[in-house]
This record gives C-alpha cells, structure tokens and sequence, in this order.
C-alpha cells in the first residue's frame, strides 16, 4: 500500500465484547458483539466500509485492556498491520513467514540454461536436422559407480561419552540439599558446603584434581561404569575382521576425492527433525485476531517474556525444593504471598505443591484458604508421620492430613490458630520428620512463617530453605524489619548468608496511590539481594480467602514476575 498523505483517523476503544468507535467525521456509534474477536471484526468491517466510500485510506488506532494498535485500510479492504516498526501488508503476510526476508525465488528456466551453458560435456554430436535434444553430459569423476570405502578412523556416534562430558544434565551443576532428600532430612546441616571423598587412584585411573564433588562422582562413574576407550587405528579397520570387507579405489581417484569424503567434510547430516518449541509465546488482542483470520503474527516482546516467565515456574526440579517466606514483623504480607506462591506454582507445574503454616502462634493460613474434607492440622500429621514413611504407604494416604484447592491446585499443611504456642510447639526433630513426610510427597514446598525467629521449627526452616522470599509493605516499618532479619542471616551462617544474598524481596502496594511509596522501598532494597517485584494494590488480596483468578490482571502478572524470579534461584 502507498500512501501519499497522512490518512484520515479513525479510532476504537475495545472493552471485552463491547467498542466505543469514532469515525473520521467525528461521529461515535457503540458496537457490541457476543466476544472480543467478534466487535474486532464489526469494527474492522465498518472501516472497510467508510474506506470504500471515500476512496482514501484510513488510519484506524484501537486502545482498550488488549493494549494499543495501529491499522491503515485501503479503499480496496486490504489492512497493513504495523509489527514491530515494520508494517506487512496482507499479502505478504499470506505470501511468506513473517521472519522471511530473502527475495521470491528465481525462475527454474534460468538455471537449466545456465547448466546447458557449462562445459565440460563430451558427447557426439546430434544431427543438425534435431538440434533441440542434447545428449546428457558423461558423469563426472565423482560420480562414477563405486564401492563406499569402510569408515576406519571416525568413531561411531553411539560411543559411551567420555568422563568430562556431563551431557544435558543440568541438574548434575546444581545437586540437591542433603536437607530435602527423604532420607537425609534429619541431618540438614545450617549451611556446611557437601565435599565428597576423592576416589582412589586405582579405582578412577589416576589422581582425581580439585574437590567438587560432581567432578569427583563423574571420574569415578567414567572409571568404574564405563568401558574402556577404545582406540582407532589411522590405517586399519577398528570392526572385527568379518565385517570389514576389502575395497579397492581406482588409483587414479585418491581417497579424499570420494563421494564420502566429500561428504565428511561438509560436517554432519543435518536432522529433518526440528525440534519444537519450549515454551511457545501465545498472541494476544489484536495479534490473536489477526492469526485467527489467517494473518501470522509473531508474538510481541512482551508475550515472549511472558512465556520465558512461564517455563520458568513450570520447570520439575530433580528433588524437593523448599522455600522460605520470612519477615519477623507480622501483617506484612507471609501469608499471602505464600498462598499466590503456591498457587502460580501448582498452576503452572502441575500441582504437587505444599503449603505449609510453620507458625507457632495464630498461624491463619487455614483461614485464608479453602477447607479440605478433614478437620486436621500439623498436630494430626505428626503421630503418623512414620507410617507415612514406610514402603507400603500410598500417595493418596496424604489426602486426609492436608486440605487442597480444588481450583489453584495446591494442598495446605494448616497449624491451629486456637490453640496457644506452648500447644503446638514443634521441636527440630519433629519438624525434620515433618520435612521427611513432606519431600515424599510432593516437589515443592513453601513455609509460612512466624514472627518468633528464635523458634526451633523457624529456624529449621531456614536451616533447609533452597531460597528465601522477604515480602514487605510499602511502609518504612515493614521494610526495616526485612532489612534487618536480611542482616541478621548474613552474620549466622554461610548457609543463612547465601540465602539472604539471593533473596527475593516482595514489596506489596498497601493503597491504591501508594505506587510511589513502593518503589522508594524497592529501590532501597536493589542491590541487596538477587531481585526485587512490586505487587500493584488488589482489593480481592485485603482479606479473606486468597483465590489466585479473583486477582486483577496486573496482578496475575505482578506475581507471576516474582513466582519466576524465586524459580530461577532454585
């Protein structure tokens, strides 16, 4: 499309099924349809309308909850979509993928003209009566029938790997706590770093450098499990005799001018196979319509951060992970912010997620969440912590001990607020068989926490925390107290040091005008732990059961922000 002039404006302010349009006279109409796609097309059509009425494009401009977009309509009905500071026609968006930049393809006839051309073809000539047909020109060298030469000095592809490659395993780079594997939870140590013994020299082929203790367990694997490297002659066939057949070459044509060699050089066979998408990018708005008329559309910047964020949560870890939500002040947001934790967390990962109230006194997460088909608390799951434990106990054994959302997909581990703190005082050695039933049974799991940091159960928590979550408010009050247990950490122990430096600050908006509050407090923070998320204001986050869909969307993202910087810590 070419426009010689600045077209005439129209605008849209689309609301769900319902738009607010404004012709380029000035005129408004309201149009509402049963969906968002449906008013899209209503307002799309009526401009198509008024182009051709003209006989002059027309510049339409749509704001609304999808965000803002600008469309150009020819008087012919055709739409050029702007993309990312390119604008595509429709044409070219059915012609070719967005991304394709390379010119159309020449015309075949070229080529075969250019191969009739070349020299090089030493056949008898034709008749002069029939000069159209020409003979096919003698093979070449190369092309000459032959016997594959026998591979000699490459080794085969399905080798065992050797010693030093750890493949794809990334999970190897990052070993669990010792704290979080079921048999290990009563000896979580505070912070001590794990260092395994070197193997001996016998046994791993040779002195073993360095103290990493994945090193360590790799030498030995290559040296115990593994098969002996097997050595390939430069001149002789490496296979048994029988099946490495004898080849003769013509003397004239030297080994490295074979088709196979040839081939070699060029690398390995590209695969057919593409593999697909980790976590494709989904479009929305005015995208999404456009992609369900048929128009590709790439997903924005936005919508692509958004799907990293997303394959973030939704990563399984090798092992239970636990993780810690801790402020000594309390109304500052624990509670909260371990329910939406979880909830992001299920959602996406698909379930297996505990929530659990370690808190001695008036600990409320059973009331801000939905009740399970049993009355039980911690103290119920205690005594039969044991059985839990044994080979013949069930998944679903569970079930009666913890209350699950049915729609956010988590179970909660709920204490007794009536009760009062010398009631239900958890000691170390209760809350680690605790630990012991809790990794059995799920992937993750998520501690809301008390005030009292002298407690046994808060500071076992810390003890086997894989990462820290210090949510404030946008009060000086709140954010002090988190700047001081961020400090206290720091001087206990190596373990508790590395938990507050790569901690997650969550500064939640307590008014609705307090955004400015809320970034001087995470301003303060930044620099002092691994990353730092606002939560916008939420009147359905104030009080009473926390339900992650009555969250706005700002909200949703907020949180799914913060729920993707605690995953990339773990």
């Amino acid at each position: 499309m070419s426009i010689g002039s600045d077209p005439a404006r129209a605008t849209a302010h689309v609301t769900g099924g319902t738009a607010r349009f404004t012709a380029t006279d000035g005129a408004e109409e309201m149009f509402e349809a049963a969906d968002a796609d449906a008013v899209r097309r209503l307002v799309v059509d009526r401009v198509r309308a008024d182009a051709a009425a003209t006989g002059t494009p027309i510049e339409l401009l749509t704001s609304g909850d999808r965000g803002d977009h600008r469309l150009v309509v020819d008087p012919a009905g055709d739409i050029d979509v702007e993309l990312d500071d390119r604008t595509v026609t429709r044409a070219e968006l059915r012609q070719q993928a967005w991304w394709t930049t390379d010119p159309e393809p020449a015309d075949q006839a070229e080529p075969e003209a250019e191969l009739e051309a070349e020299p090089g073809s030493e056949a008898d000539p034709e008749p002069e009566a029939d000069p159209e047909p020409e003979a096919d020109p003698e093979p070449e060298a190369d092309s000459e029938p032959h016997v594959e030469p026998v591979l000699v000095a490459e080794v085969p592809a399905f080798f065992p790997p050797s010693a030093g490659d750890d493949g794809d395993d990334d999970d190897l780079d990052d070993p669990t706590p010792a704290g979080w594997e079921p048999a290990r939870v009563t000896e979580i140590p505070a912070a001590a770093p794990v260092t395994a013994p070197a193997p001996d020299d016998a046994a791993s082929g040779g002195p073993t450098t360095g103290t990493d203790p994945v090193e360590v367990a790799r030498a030995s694997f290559a040296a115990e499990d593994q098969p002996a490297p097997v050595e390939v002659a430069a001149t002789e066939p490496a296979a048994p005799e029988a099946f490495t057949p004898e080849v003769t070459t013509p003397d004239a044509t030297p080994a490295a001018d074979t088709a196979f060699e040839a081939s070699a050089a060029q690398g390995p066979r590209p695969s057919f196979i593409e593999p697909p998408s980790d976590h494709p990018a989904t479009v929305t708005g005015w995208r999404a319509f456009f992609v369900r008329i048929g128009l590709p559309v790439k997903p924005s910047k936005a919508e692509i951060e958004r799907a990293e964020r997303e394959k973030a949560v939704s990563r399984q870890w090798a092992g239970c992970r636990a993780i810690a939500v801790a402020n000594g002040k309390g109304g500052v947001g624990k509670t909260m912010t371990t329910a939406v934790l979880s909830a992001v967390f299920a959602r996406h990962g698909g379930g297996n997620v505990l929530a659990w109230d370690n808190n001695d006194t008036r600990g409320t997460l059973g009331w801000r969440t939905e009740q399970g088909d049993y009355d039980t608390t911690i103290r119920d799951l205690l005594p039969e912590a044991p059985r839990l434990l044994e080979a013949t106990a069930s998944v679903s054994d569970i079930a009666r001990f913890v209350h699950h959302q049915s729609v956010d997909r988590y179970d909660v581990l709920r204490s007794n607020p009536e009760l009062l703190a010398a009631d239900q005082r958890i000691t170390t050695a209760d809350f680690d068989l605790l630990a012991q039933v809790a990794a059995r049974y799920y992937r993750m799991v998520i501690f809301d926490s008390g005030n009292d940091e002298s407690a046994d159960r808060w500071l076992r928590m810390i003890d086997s925390a894989h990462q820290l979550v210090v949510p404030t408010l946008a009060a000086p009050e709140s954010a002090e107290s988190a700047a001081l247990l961020l400090d206290a950490l720091r001087k206990r122990d190596e373990h508790s040091r590395r938990l507050a430096d790569g901690a997650v600050v969550v500064v939640g908006q307590s008014e609705r005008a307090g955004i400015g509050a809320a970034q001087r407090i995470a301003a303060g923070f930044e620099g002092h732990v691994r990353a730092v998320e606002i939560i916008p204001f939420d009147d359905s986050l104030k009080a009473g059961r926390i339900r992650y869909d009555a969250l706005q969307p700002r909200t949703k993202d907020a949180w799914m922000r913060a729920a993707a910087a605690v995953a990339r810590g773990l």
